[in-house]
């Protein structure tokens, strides 16, 4: 499936899935992660060009469209709730990241211009 293909790219690439959200899923990296900042960053960016690449042609085929952001900044996480906690995180950067890839153009990435200048 997808969502598999994406998790095999996920390990490879050293980046972690926070959530699933409909069509949206949230990758990061940087938390509890040795790797300089732009490793970290190097990353994801070398995982999104992967899943652009290797998976998203399937989901084309199935009608199904992409938007890719890739942002980087400070964060926090927190789990929520009591019976059936989840893990998430909140701060400027994942609104950024967020907004980043709304805005992006259907099938593609973009790339803020903060993570474009650590790059």
């Amino acid at each position: 499936s997808i969502v598999q293909a994406i998790e095999r790219i996920m390990v490879r690439f050293e980046v972690m899935k926070v959530k699933t959200n409909g069509s949206t899923v949230m990758l990061v990296s940087g938390i509890d992660d040795p790797r300089t900042r732009q490793e970290q960053l190097t990353g994801v960016v070398d995982a999104a060009i992967m899943i652009r690449a290797c998976v998203f042609p399937h989901a084309n085929v199935a009608g199904l469209t992409y938007h890719i952001g890739v942002h980087s900044g400070p964060c926090f996480g927190a789990v929520i709730g009591g019976n059936g906690a989840i893990f998430d995180l909140f701060g400027d950067t994942v609104n950024t990241a967020s907004r980043t890839c709304s805005t992006a153009a259907v099938d593609s990435i973009q790339v803020s211009s903060v993570a474009n200048g650590l790059i």
